[in-house]
C-alpha cells in the first residue's frame, strides 16, 4: 500500500477515535444520515469562492462518490466513520474546459484528496483537512 493511502487510513482512524469520544451513537447516525444521498454544491474551495461553474458532491450510503469537479465528472469511494471521512480511488472524465472551470476543478480534486474530516452546519457541509481546517464548503442543493 502506498504511503499516502496509509497516511489517510491512519488519519481517518485517529479522527474517528476522537469523534467517538464526543458524540453518542444516535448523534453519529443522525449526522451520517444528513450526509448521504444529497446533492451538495460547492460554495468555497480552498478559501476561494466557487464561481462561474458548478462543482458538486454526492456521497451514497454505500460509500460511492460522484459529482462534477467544475469541468469533468468524477467518481470514486468514501470511507466515513463518525466525523472522519476520506475519499479514495477518484477518477474523472477527461474533457478540457476553459478557465475558470479548469482551475476550480484542480482545486476541488486536490481538496477532496486532502479531506480527512467533515462537519455539518445547518444546510452546509464542511470538509476538513488533517489539521481540522475547512478546505471545502458545500451548500445543500436540490434533491438528486
Amino acid at each position: 500500500m502506498g504511503k499516502a493511502l496509509w497516511t489517510g487510513c491512519i488519519a481517518v482512524t485517529v479522527l474517528a477515535g476522537l469523534a467517538a469520544c464526543s458524540l453518542t451513537t444516535d448523534e453519529r447516525d443522525e449526522m451520517a444520515e444528513q450526509l448521504y444521498d444529497r446533492n451538495w454544491i460547492a460554495s468555497q474551495i480552498e478559501g476561494v469562492p466557487a464561481a462561474g461553474v458548478t462543482s458538486t458532491l454526492m456521497i451514497a450510503s454505500d460509500g460511492k462518490v460522484s459529482g462534477n469537479a467544475g469541468c469533468n465528472g468524477y467518481f470514486g469511494s468514501a470511507i466515513v466513520d463518525d466525523s472522519a471521512i476520506a475519499f479514495g480511488n477518484l477518477g474523472t472524465t477527461r474533457r478540457a474546459c476553459p478557465e475558470p472551470a479548469m482551475s476550480q476543478e484542480d482545486r476541488m480534486l486536490r481538496a477532496l484528496d486532502s479531506t480527512r474530516g467533515y462537519r455539518l452546519e445547518q444546510q452546509d457541509l464542511l470538509l476538513l483537512d488533517a489539521g481540522g481546517n475547512m478546505i471545502l464548503r458545500f451548500t445543500l442543493g436540490e434533491s438528486a
